[in-house]
C-alpha cells in the first residue's frame, strides 16, 4: 500500500497540473473554493446594505427641500393630510436613493471580490497587489459611467476616484500583510491557511444551520433564535442524561464488586 507522503505528493502533484479554467470550473460546480464564493456573495449583501442605508439617510434634507418646494402654493386637506404626503415623499426618496447606492455599492465591492478571488483561483496564487489594482480599476470606471463618489466629473474627478479605489484597497492588503506575519508566512501561504481554516468553520456553521433546520421543521418552530434555543437545550439535557447514565453503571459496578471502593484501609490499620 502506497505511504500516506505519497498519497499527498501526488494528490499536490495532479493538483499543480490543473490549468486555471480547470480550478475556475470547480469553483462554479461547487466542488471546491467555498471561501472565495461564500466571500463574494457576503461582501455583496453587506455593501449593498450599508449604501441603501447610507444612500437614503444622507438625502434626507434633499427630499425635504423637494417636497417644500412641490408644497409651494398647494393647498391640502388639513394638517393631517400636508404630514401623511411629506412623510410618503420622505419614504419614497428613502428607498429610491438608498436602493441606486446600494446597487451601486454592490457592483463596486463585487466586481472587487470577483476579480480577485478569480484571478487567486486561475494563477492559483495570492498577491497583495490585487485588491489595490482591482479597486482602483473599479472605482475608476464606475465613476467614469455613473459618478458614483462625489467628484467632480471630468479628468481630475476620474483621478481622484482612481486614488480612492487604491488606497482603500492598499489598505484591504495591509491587513492581509498583518495577518500573514502574526502566522509568520508568506501572503500566499496564509492566504491558503486562512482558507483551510475559514472552511472547517464553515462546515460547522452549516451543520449546526441543518440541525436548526431539521428542528423547525419536526416541531414546527416559527422563529430561528427559538430554534437555537431549542437546540441549546437539547444539547444541554442529553450531556445531562449522559453524565446520569455514567453514574448508574459506576454505581452499579460497585455493588456487583467489579470496581473497588474508593476509600482504602489506611497502611497502619492493616498492620494491626
Amino acid at each position: 500500500m502506497d505511504k500516506p507522503e505519497n498519497v499527498n505528493s501526488a494528490v499536490a502533484v495532479v493538483a499543480s497540473k490543473q490549468s486555471g479554467w480547470d480550478r475556475l470550473k470547480r469553483l462554479y460546480s461547487g466542488e471546491e473554493y467555498i471561501l472565495e464564493r461564500d466571500l463574494c456573495l457576503k461582501m455583496s449583501k453587506t455593501s449593498f446594505l450599508c449604501g441603501f442605508c447610507i444612500g437614503g439617510l444622507t438625502t434626507k434634507k434633499e427630499a425635504e427641500k423637494r417636497f417644500d418646494n412641490y408644497a409651494e402654493g398647494k393647498k391640502f386637506l388639513n394638517r393631517r393630510d400636508a404630514f401623511r404626503r411629506r412623510n410618503d415623499f420622505r419614504m419614497l426618496m428613502f428607498l429610491k436613493n438608498g436602493f441606486r447606492m446600494g446597487f451601486r455599492a454592490c457592483i463596486l465591492t463585487g466586481s472587487v471580490m470577483v476579480l480577485t478571488t478569480h484571478t487567486t483561483i486561475y494563477r492559483d496564487y495570492f498577491s497583495p497587489l490585487y485588491f489595490p489594482l482591482y479597486s482602483g480599476l473599479s472605482t475608476f470606471l464606475m465613476h467614469r459611467a455613473c459618478g458614483v463618489f462625489a467628484f467632480p466629473l471630468g479628468i481630475y474627478g476620474q483621478i481622484q476616484a482612481l486614488s480612492l479605489g487604491v488606497t482603500t484597497g492598499s489598505m484591504v492588503s495591509g491587513l492581509t500583510w498583518l495577518y500573514a506575519l502574526g502566522h509568520d508566512k508568506s501572503i500566499n501561504d496564509a492566504y491558503k491557511l486562512f482558507r483551510n481554516e475559514y472552511e472547517k468553520d464553515l462546515e460547522i456553521k452549516n451543520e449546526e444551520e441543518r440541525r436548526v433546520m431539521r428542528l423547525m421543521k419536526d416541531e414546527k418552530i416559527w422563529f430561528k433564535y427559538s430554534a437555537y434555543k431549542r437546540l441549546k437545550e437539547i444539547g444541554e439535557q442529553q450531556l445531562l442524561d449522559s453524565v446520569e447514565d455514567n453514574d448508574d453503571v459506576d454505581a452499579a459496578a460497585a455493588v456487583s464488586g467489579k470496581v473497588e471502593p474508593s476509600t482504602k484501609v489506611p497502611v497502619s490499620v492493616a498492620k494491626k
